[in-house]
């Protein structure tokens, strides 16, 4: 009869060394969805935001008469998170007016463009203006009926 010289009690080197493999991979690979989680929550955030501030323009633009319209025309707006007009704004709105849609006098189209700007270290805007992400677009057509 032979009688092994390992013990059957505890664990290997190797088996601890592959064990630690193992649950580094996992950590690892937890870590980078996590992170990937949290890049797409802040980026569906800001188009949510920009979604926002476009649409809540619209809805002004609708109430207006439509002698008014082509007033309400602007180019590069600096607004809050809530659309509102603000020096300290992380965004920009952009309103164009087009009468006569389609060579219809009584249509006029809306076309609200809003972007959200990189901010720099210390916090403000950076010169030259650069933008982060896409720009959301919202265009209606607006009836004088």
């Amino acid at each position: 009869m032979c009688m092994s010289i390992r013990s059957k009690k505890g664990m290997t080197l190797v088996e601890v060394v592959v064990s630690m493999v193992i649950v580094t991979i996992a950590v690892v690979s937890l870590f980078a969805a996590v992170t990937q989680s949290s890049v797409l929550s802040k980026r569906s955030g800001m188009g949510y935001t920009l979604t926002n501030i476009a649409l809540r323009r619209i809805e002004v633009l609708k109430r207006l008469d439509s002698d008014m319209l082509p007033f309400a025309e602007e180019s590069g707006i600096q607004v809050s998170s809530d659309g509102n007009v603000s020096s300290t704004g992380e965004y920009f709105r952009t309103t164009e007016i087009t009468q006569n849609y389609n060579a219809n006098p009584y249509l006029t189209k809306a076309k609200v463009t809003a972007r959200k700007v990189k901010l720099g270290t210390d916090g403000t805007i950076t010169t030259p203006l650069a933008y982060q992400g896409d720009p959301v677009v919202i265009e209606t057509i607006i009836a004088d009926i």
